[in-house]
């Protein structure tokens, strides 16, 4: 059974920016079993979730300089699994808090082409403001995309602005 898609060709609940947050008997939204909207984070609370995205032409190897290849980018999956892990967060910060990327590990393993919907699973802990993510980037076929780990840290937004505001903070 196909899942239905919007205008954009994405399954699932989608947003506006194309990223949709699909339901089930054990996700109610993007915070999954893990938790209610709004809780704040906890030491070794878990937070999983997923979204799935049709690889568009902007996010293929094309933009990066490999002329022709129509497939998603390396640099596209990393940024559309932050994305997921943003989304996934949101719900569970207190008011005022956001999360920053901070490090990376990425194995590209198998290509999907324009046009393949693509979804990025990820698996967060939380301990006190760090955020580690193990994800996994599966193709139409359930291939195996890409998988690692990913660092973020929770940060107070306001604090985060006013040092960017400021040379050399």
């Amino acid at each position: 059974m196909t899942a239905p898609t919007d205008a954009a060709g994405v399954s699932g609940l989608a947003g506006a920016d194309g990223v949709s947050a699909p339901a089930g008997p054990d996700r109610a939204g993007p915070v999954g079993a893990a938790g209610a909207a709004g809780a704040g984070p906890t030491d070794g609370r878990r937070v999983e979730g997923e979204r799935t995205r049709v690889v568009r032409e902007d996010d293929c190897a094309t933009r990066w300089g490999n002329e022709g290849l129509l497939v998603l980018s390396t640099p596209a999956m990393l940024g559309l699994m932050e994305q997921a892990c943003v989304e996934v967060l949101a719900p569970v910060l207190s008011a005022g808090e956001l999360t920053v990327g901070v490090g990376v590990t990425l194995t590209h393993a198998a290509a999907a082409r324009c046009g393949d919907p693509v979804t990025y699973r990820v698996d967060l802990t939380v301990e006190g403001r760090a955020v580690d993510v193990a994800f996994t980037v599966v193709g139409p076929t359930g291939t195996v995309l890409g998988h690692g780990t990913h660092h973020r840290r929770i940060v107070d937004r306001t604090t985060f602005l006013r040092r960017l505001a400021t040379p050399n903070a």
